[in-house]
């Protein structure tokens, strides 16, 4: 995994409250490295918004993400601030078709666009992020025709139209009118009800897991989005979190060994499947070496409840199969 201190970023600071900092003028190169973590490599991006629109983030703040990338209807440096600033910027750029298309029928114009796009290359059969909408439409405009809009498109392989993967683990769009205290409370946070010091928009959603069951070693492009919807005003933005764009470690030339033991993580819930698993103990080692849980297998399958486990990267151990990694949030 790359670590911030090892990038060379192109970065002028212009927006700073509190404890969380936003920077503007990423090059391409820098953009890609802040994304790609394991197993993933990253390639061919390209950014369609206003320049003062986009920028990383790093700091503590009322969010779960720590540190990443904002892609906003307006502009990145009003993120930072206390909830009663008013995060409400112009840049005059153009809608987005494809949001108009999920709007649907009666969803209205698009303005103030921001599209982030590149390639992904996965090592293993899984790709997962994580990212974190929030908009200073809340509370206010639920329900309303200001619903504003993202989407993160991917397409590739089994994805021969562009699917929408920003959404909540039962596959509900996010969305202001989907996500907010009435709605899916439980993935809401309410800024203005918790006085937020560091981060100005009046709500966003908890750090949300994309998955996506993928083909080792292919391309797959991820186009990432957001507008804002009926007018230009009020900022809305995604938060793509730093070196979370990752997949399994399972490799072509290991799948063409033998069959490969998969280990995928769903919220809580670790799936492992193996061709040798009768009779044997799986472990769960930690990045320190440690194991963590350890239990005799019987059948070709299993689910493991990993609510207890830390955050961090662990490894499955089971006698006669390549190990595998994965990543507990």
């Amino acid at each position: 995994m790359k670590h911030l201190s090892t990038l060379v970023l192109s970065l002028t600071t212009f927006g700073a409250t509190g404890q969380l900092t936003v920077t503007d003028s990423l090059s391409a190169s820098s953009l890609a490295q802040l994304l790609e973590g394991l197993n993933v490599s990253i390639s061919n991006v390209t950014v369609n918004c206003a320049p003062s629109a986009m920028g990383h983030f790093i700091g503590t703040s009322e969010m779960e993400i720590e540190e990443g990338l904002v892609l906003t209807s307006g502009g990145a440096d009003m993120v930072a601030g206390p909830v009663g600033t008013f995060a409400s910027g112009y840049p005059g750029t153009p809608g987005d078709a494809d949001l108009e298309i999920s709007l649907g029928g009666g969803g209205g114009m698009t303005y103030d666009g921001c599209v982030l796009e590149f390639d992904c290359v996965p090592t293993g059969d899984t790709l997962l992020f994580n990212f974190s909408f929030g908009s200073e439409e809340y509370q206010e405009f639920v329900g309303s025709v200001f619903n504003d809009i993202f989407a993160i498109y991917l397409t590739g392989p089994g994805f021969p139209i562009g699917t929408n993967v920003g959404a909540l683990p039962d596959g509900t769009p996010v969305a202001i009118n989907n996500v907010n205290n009435g709605l899916n409370p439980t993935y809401y946070h309410d800024n203005e009800a918790g006085a937020g010091q560091y981060v100005a928009y009046d709500g966003f959603t908890t750090n949300l897991t994309a998955f996506a069951v993928v083909s080792p070693d292919d391309v797959y492009h991820f186009k990432v989005a957001i507008a804002d919807v009926a007018d230009g005003a009020f900022d809305s933005g995604v938060f793509l979190e730093a070196f979370s764009f990752r997949s399994n470690g399972l490799t072509t030339a290991i799948a063409e060994a033998q069959p490969a033991m998969r280990a995928v993580v769903n919220g809580d819930q670790l799936m492992v499947q193996a061709p040798t698993m009768a009779n044997a103990y799986l472990m769960l080692i930690n990045s320190a070496g440690s194991v963590v849980h350890r239990a005799r297998l019987t059948g070709d399958r299993m689910t493991i409840d990993i609510s207890g486990l830390s955050k961090g990267i662990y490894t499955v151990q089971l006698p006669g199969n390549v190990p595998v990694r994965f990543v507990k949030q």
